[in-house]
């Protein structure tokens, strides 16, 4: 049935239309003495009038247009009269057919194929709005779970980021006991760490030089506090220097290895943070040779607070099973922390 069909739809209504005459002529043409081409433009008109009609009540009548029934009740009265006028002209020429009494077998089977017409167009037309309304119910509900992605997100990130300045303005206030300049060392970095971290406080991506640049910072301030026993280095390959990741991804990781790694150690220890891509895969690490937990593989959710389960809570969200976060034991000592991501990273657009 056309008239609950948009305009883009006319195309294939005409096409599917143009067809089903082109074969309903091969059976008439069987019957009546015409000519195939007569018996053919007779079935077109009759199929033509049907579309043309449905169009017109769909153009013109929207309201009637949407009650079906009465749409195709009227679409067919007008497709069967047009119809019926078109043979007329064609056949006239032929004995019998100038006369209302011989019209009676073509009324009856335009009657017939134009009903079967409109019956597969109306079985076409539920089954395409059905359609649509699946698509449109798959396109709600993906916005939908992506606002409720976002919004776990950002809820994920603002614990991390206070968890970070807590833990850096309780260091500021111990060493004011006892060391006021580097007190003020700190409280300097922490000021420049503010100041940069600020322009991305609510991005959804950032690239890795600005991720590499605040762990910078904040080891910084973490080797002012601890001297010598803290040393660290950082490797990221030039390939991946350009690519986007999620904010505050490593930084929960070299937090953990610096509070649970080196600063209990009474020796300290040494971070060290890779980053390189294999096979299609990018891979994280934050490897310290702090005092480790007795070589057994270390559960994420116990005893790092919310900075470790937050990182694996918020790469499941963004990337699911293509991601993972694991922290194991040092060959020798410490622990490594793992991240991997697919390829190719997000980018902030």
């Amino acid at each position: 049935m056309q008239c609950g069909r948009k305009g883009s739809n006319l195309l294939q209504s005409m096409i599917f239309t143009t067809l089903f005459c082109l074969a309903i002529a091969v059976l008439t043409s069987s019957i009546w003495a015409a000519s195939y081409l007569e018996n053919a433009i007779i079935s077109l008109g009759y199929g033509y009038s049907a579309v043309a009609c449905s169009w017109f009540i769909q153009r013109f009548l929207p309201k009637i247009a949407e009650l079906n029934l009465v749409a195709v009740g009227l679409s067919l009265v007008g497709a069967v009269c047009l119809g019926t006028l078109n043979a007329y002209l064609w056949l006239k020429q032929y004995p019998g057919f100038d006369e209302w009494q011989g019209l009676k077998p073509i009324l009856l089977l335009g009657v017939i194929f134009t009903a079967i017409s409109f019956y597969f167009f109306y079985a076409q037309e539920k089954q395409f709005l059905l359609q649509q309304q699946i698509e449109q119910a798959k396109l709600d509900r993906a916005t939908q779970d992506r606002a409720l992605i976002e919004s776990e997100l950002k809820q994920l990130q603002s614990q991390i980021e206070p968890h970070f300045l807590f833990n850096t303005l309780a260091n500021i206030n111990v060493l004011i006991d006892y060391d006021t300049s580097q007190a003020k060392e700190v409280l300097d970095k922490l000021t420049v760490l503010l100041r940069g971290s600020m322009s991305r406080h609510r991005e959804s991506y950032v690239d890795m030089a600005s991720e590499i640049a605040l762990i910078e910072a904040y080891l910084g301030i973490q080797q002012v506090r601890l001297g010598p026993r803290l040393t660290y280095n950082i490797e990221i390959t030039d390939e991946l220097a350009s690519f986007h990741l999620p904010p505050y991804l490593l930084q929960p990781l070299v937090e953990n290895a610096v509070i649970h790694g080196i600063e209990p150690n009474v020796a300290g220890g040494h971070i060290q943070i890779k980053g390189s891509i294999v096979q299609g895969v990018c891979t994280l690490q934050v490897i310290d040779s702090g005092c480790g937990f007795g070589g057994a593989e270390n559960d994420i959710g116990t005893g790092n607070g919310i900075g470790l389960a937050n990182v694996k809570e918020r790469l499941s969200t963004l990337y699911g099973k293509a991601s993972s976060l694991s922290v194991s034991a040092g060959q020798k000592k410490g622990v490594v922390s793992t991240i991997t991501l697919p390829l190719p990273i997000n980018k902030e657009v």
